[in-house]
Protein backbone atom coordinates (compact mmCIF):
# COMPACT_ATOMS: atom_id res chain seq x y z
CA UNK A 1 0.00 0.00 0.00
CA UNK A 2 1.40 3.12 -0.81
CA UNK A 3 2.41 5.75 1.85
CA UNK A 4 -0.30 8.42 0.30
CA UNK A 5 -2.78 6.49 0.87
CA UNK A 6 -2.54 5.78 4.61
CA UNK A 7 -3.37 8.08 7.67
CA UNK A 8 -3.83 7.16 11.10
CA UNK A 9 -6.57 8.11 13.25
CA UNK A 10 -7.06 6.92 17.19
CA UNK A 11 -7.76 3.18 17.49
CA UNK A 12 -10.52 4.61 20.58
CA UNK A 13 -11.74 7.52 22.97
CA UNK A 14 -9.32 7.04 25.69
CA UNK A 15 -9.25 9.91 29.11
CA UNK A 16 -6.27 10.70 31.50
CA UNK A 17 -5.86 12.18 34.89
CA UNK A 18 -2.43 14.13 35.29
CA UNK A 19 -2.05 16.24 38.77
CA UNK A 20 0.31 18.89 37.73
CA UNK A 21 1.05 21.35 40.88
CA UNK A 22 -1.82 20.40 42.47
CA UNK A 23 -4.25 21.13 39.60
CA UNK A 24 -5.86 18.22 37.79
CA UNK A 25 -5.69 17.99 34.15
CA UNK A 26 -7.96 15.39 32.79
CA UNK A 27 -7.60 14.93 28.45
CA UNK A 28 -10.55 13.57 27.34
CA UNK A 29 -9.77 12.51 23.34
CA UNK A 30 -12.69 11.00 20.75
CA UNK A 31 -12.79 9.74 17.15
CA UNK A 32 -14.14 12.52 15.11
CA UNK A 33 -14.75 12.04 11.24
CA UNK A 34 -16.22 15.84 10.96
CA UNK A 35 -16.16 19.31 12.50
CA UNK A 36 -19.91 17.88 13.67
CA UNK A 37 -18.64 15.32 14.99
CA UNK A 38 -15.97 17.03 16.91
CA UNK A 39 -17.68 20.18 18.45
CA UNK A 40 -20.23 17.96 19.42
CA UNK A 41 -17.61 15.84 21.49
CA UNK A 42 -16.51 19.21 23.07
CA UNK A 43 -20.20 20.41 24.01
CA UNK A 44 -20.15 16.93 25.96
CA UNK A 45 -17.38 17.19 27.87
CA UNK A 46 -17.71 20.79 28.77
CA UNK A 47 -20.82 20.35 29.84
CA UNK A 48 -20.21 17.34 32.07
CA UNK A 49 -17.28 19.68 33.75
CA UNK A 50 -19.26 22.44 33.78
CA UNK A 51 -17.83 23.47 36.97
CA UNK A 52 -14.28 23.34 35.94
CA UNK A 53 -11.58 25.87 35.65
CA UNK A 54 -11.54 25.17 31.86
CA UNK A 55 -12.30 22.71 28.98
CA UNK A 56 -9.01 23.96 26.44
CA UNK A 57 -10.00 21.78 22.85
CA UNK A 58 -8.45 20.93 19.30
CA UNK A 59 -9.37 18.71 16.63
CA UNK A 60 -8.04 17.78 13.41
CA UNK A 61 -10.35 16.09 11.06
CA UNK A 62 -10.57 15.32 7.28
CA UNK A 63 -8.21 13.19 5.23
CA UNK A 64 -6.95 15.12 1.88
CA UNK A 65 -8.23 18.35 3.04
CA UNK A 66 -7.54 18.95 7.05
CA UNK A 67 -9.99 21.25 9.26
CA UNK A 68 -8.56 21.89 12.39
CA UNK A 69 -9.11 24.67 15.02
CA UNK A 70 -8.43 25.16 18.74
CA UNK A 71 -9.06 26.93 21.62
CA UNK A 72 -7.82 28.42 24.94
CA UNK A 73 -10.94 28.84 26.41
CA UNK A 74 -10.09 31.53 28.85
CA UNK A 75 -6.02 30.27 29.42
CA UNK A 76 -3.58 32.72 28.28
CA UNK A 77 -3.25 32.95 24.00
CA UNK A 78 -1.56 30.63 23.04
CA UNK A 79 -1.00 28.18 26.01
CA UNK A 80 -3.76 25.76 25.89
CA UNK A 81 -5.49 24.91 22.53
CA UNK A 82 -2.17 25.18 20.02
CA UNK A 83 -0.27 22.68 22.10
CA UNK A 84 -3.07 20.63 22.63
CA UNK A 85 -3.48 20.51 18.25
CA UNK A 86 0.44 20.70 18.34
CA UNK A 87 0.52 16.53 19.87
CA UNK A 88 -2.16 16.13 17.31
CA UNK A 89 -0.04 17.13 14.88
CA UNK A 90 3.19 15.21 15.96
CA UNK A 91 1.38 12.46 16.36
CA UNK A 92 0.32 11.79 12.93
CA UNK A 93 -3.72 11.77 13.60
CA UNK A 94 -6.13 13.16 11.99
CA UNK A 95 -10.18 12.89 13.13
CA UNK A 96 -9.17 13.58 16.59
CA UNK A 97 -10.81 15.72 19.14
CA UNK A 98 -9.23 16.60 22.54
CA UNK A 99 -10.79 18.52 24.92
CA UNK A 100 -8.26 19.16 28.07
CA UNK A 101 -10.02 20.12 31.25
CA UNK A 102 -8.50 21.46 34.34
CA UNK A 103 -9.26 21.99 37.73
CA UNK A 104 -7.27 24.94 39.28
CA UNK A 105 -5.46 23.65 42.66
CA UNK A 106 -4.14 27.06 43.73
CA UNK A 107 -0.72 27.01 42.27
CA UNK A 108 -0.36 29.48 39.16
CA UNK A 109 1.95 27.30 36.41
CA UNK A 110 2.97 30.52 34.27
CA UNK A 111 3.00 30.64 30.73
CA UNK A 112 5.73 27.59 30.14
CA UNK A 113 3.80 25.80 33.02
CA UNK A 114 0.70 25.69 30.83
CA UNK A 115 1.88 24.83 27.93
CA UNK A 116 3.62 21.72 28.89
CA UNK A 117 0.58 20.60 31.26
CA UNK A 118 -2.18 20.52 28.46
CA UNK A 119 0.91 19.41 25.86
CA UNK A 120 1.38 16.79 28.05
CA UNK A 121 -2.28 15.85 28.96
CA UNK A 122 -2.76 15.92 24.92
CA UNK A 123 0.32 13.19 24.54
CA UNK A 124 -1.30 11.12 27.57
CA UNK A 125 -4.65 10.92 26.15
CA UNK A 126 -3.00 9.61 22.94
CA UNK A 127 -0.83 7.34 24.28
CA UNK A 128 -3.88 5.85 26.16
CA UNK A 129 -5.64 5.69 22.87
CA UNK A 130 -3.79 4.40 20.93
CA UNK A 131 -3.65 4.45 16.57
CA UNK A 132 -4.74 2.73 13.43
CA UNK A 133 -3.56 3.22 10.33
CA UNK A 134 -6.42 3.47 8.18
CA UNK A 135 -6.62 3.25 4.02
CA UNK A 136 -7.61 5.97 1.73
CA UNK A 137 -11.09 5.15 0.22
CA UNK A 138 -14.01 5.52 -2.26
CA UNK A 139 -17.64 5.40 -0.71
CA UNK A 140 -19.25 3.09 -3.43
CA UNK A 141 -23.15 1.73 -3.70
CA UNK A 142 -23.68 -1.25 -5.50
CA UNK A 143 -27.62 -2.45 -6.22
CA UNK A 144 -27.48 -6.51 -6.77
CA UNK A 145 -29.83 -9.20 -7.33
CA UNK A 146 -30.45 -11.56 -4.03
CA UNK A 147 -28.60 -14.45 -5.95
CA UNK A 148 -25.41 -12.54 -6.80
CA UNK A 149 -24.99 -11.16 -3.43
CA UNK A 150 -22.59 -13.76 -2.44
CA UNK A 151 -20.81 -13.40 -6.14
CA UNK A 152 -20.43 -9.80 -5.40
CA UNK A 153 -18.73 -10.69 -1.57
CA UNK A 154 -16.63 -13.45 -3.35
CA UNK A 155 -15.05 -10.51 -5.82
CA UNK A 156 -14.31 -8.20 -3.57
CA UNK A 157 -13.16 -10.49 -0.85
CA UNK A 158 -10.30 -11.59 -3.61
CA UNK A 159 -9.03 -8.38 -3.91
CA UNK A 160 -9.05 -7.80 -0.21
CA UNK A 161 -11.94 -5.92 0.76
CA UNK A 162 -14.12 -8.33 3.27
CA UNK A 163 -17.33 -8.89 3.55
CA UNK A 164 -17.39 -7.82 6.89
CA UNK A 165 -16.64 -4.20 5.64
CA UNK A 166 -19.80 -4.04 3.52
CA UNK A 167 -23.38 -3.23 4.59
CA UNK A 168 -26.28 -4.73 3.08
CA UNK A 169 -29.81 -3.10 3.06
CA UNK A 170 -32.70 -5.25 1.44
CA UNK A 171 -35.45 -4.31 -0.53
CA UNK A 172 -36.40 -5.33 -4.13
CA UNK A 173 -32.91 -5.62 -4.70
CA UNK A 174 -30.02 -5.56 -2.03
CA UNK A 175 -28.13 -2.89 -1.43
CA UNK A 176 -24.35 -2.84 -0.73
CA UNK A 177 -22.41 0.04 0.72
CA UNK A 178 -18.61 -0.36 1.16
CA UNK A 179 -15.51 1.47 0.87
CA UNK A 180 -12.69 0.27 -1.88
CA UNK A 181 -8.98 1.42 -1.30
CA UNK A 182 -8.05 3.97 -3.77
CA UNK A 183 -5.13 1.25 -5.40
CA UNK A 184 -8.49 -1.21 -6.21
CA UNK A 185 -10.87 1.73 -7.56
CA UNK A 186 -10.00 0.89 -10.90
CA UNK A 187 -10.10 -2.58 -10.61
CA UNK A 188 -13.50 -2.52 -9.32
CA UNK A 189 -14.80 -0.53 -11.83
CA UNK A 190 -13.75 -2.71 -14.86
CA UNK A 191 -15.18 -5.49 -12.48
CA UNK A 192 -18.68 -4.11 -11.96
CA UNK A 193 -18.77 -2.95 -16.04
CA UNK A 194 -18.41 -6.66 -16.81
CA UNK A 195 -21.01 -7.77 -14.04
CA UNK A 196 -23.45 -5.60 -15.75
CA UNK A 197 -22.77 -6.74 -18.96
CA UNK A 198 -23.75 -10.35 -17.98
CA UNK A 199 -27.30 -8.59 -15.54
CA UNK A 200 -24.93 -9.89 -12.23
CA UNK A 201 -25.08 -6.22 -11.35
CA UNK A 202 -28.31 -3.73 -12.21
CA UNK A 203 -26.42 -0.10 -10.96
CA UNK A 204 -23.29 1.27 -8.92
CA UNK A 205 -22.77 4.60 -7.28
CA UNK A 206 -19.10 5.99 -6.33
CA UNK A 207 -18.96 8.74 -3.40
CA UNK A 208 -22.74 8.80 -2.13
CA UNK A 209 -24.16 9.34 1.01
CA UNK A 210 -26.50 6.93 2.47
Amino acid sequence: MKEDQVYLEPKKGAAVELVIKRSRFIGHLEIARSTEDARRFIRTISKEHANATHNCWAYRVGVDLLREHYSDAGEPSGTAGKPILGEIARAGLTNTAIVVTRYFGGVKLGVRGLIEAYSLSAKEAIKAAGTVKRIKSRKIKIEVPYDKQGLIYSRFRSMGVEESMWEARYGERVLLFGHIPLSLVKEAEEMLISYAGQGWVVRWEWDIDR
